[in-house]
Order: structure tokens, then C-alpha cells, then sequence
């Protein structure tokens, strides 16, 4: 798997890595786990199985001011 930097990134970004499919979804700014769960059920209902990896990539507070 290729790691992206986002060390610039500006906007919350959710990944989730499938055997067969990559699945890159927008994260709101107050996303909780349970949101992501939710994301996660309906990937599965779509037949991607379980996910080999969940990348959650958040913003730079820094640079967002």
C-alpha cells in the first residue's frame, strides 16, 4: 500500500482498504467512531467483506485556522 502524505491536507478524509477496492469517503470535522462505524456497515452491504486497514486522516489545525 502507498502512503499518501497529507501533512498539507485542509479536509478530514476516510479510507478504508478492501482486499479488492480502495473506498476513500470526505469525514466531518466532528465525526465519532460511531460514524465511521456506520460508513464501515455500508461498504459491507455493498460485498466489500472486511476491510485489511481503516485510514482516518484529519486535518492540520495549524494551517486550517
Amino acid at each position: 500500500m502507498h502512503s499518501i502524505p497529507a501533512h498539507n491536507a485542509s479536509d478530514s478524509r476516510l479510507r478504508f482498504v478492501f482486499s479488492d477496492a480502495v473506498v476513500s469517503l470526505n469525514l466531518a470535522a466532528d465525526a465519532t467512531l460511531e460514524d465511521i462505524a456506520w460508513s464501515l456497515r455500508g461498504l459491507k452491504a455493498a460485498r466489500h467483506g472486511n476491510p485489511l486497514a481503516i485510514d482516518v486522516v484529519l486535518p492540520n489545525r495549524r494551517r486550517v485556522r
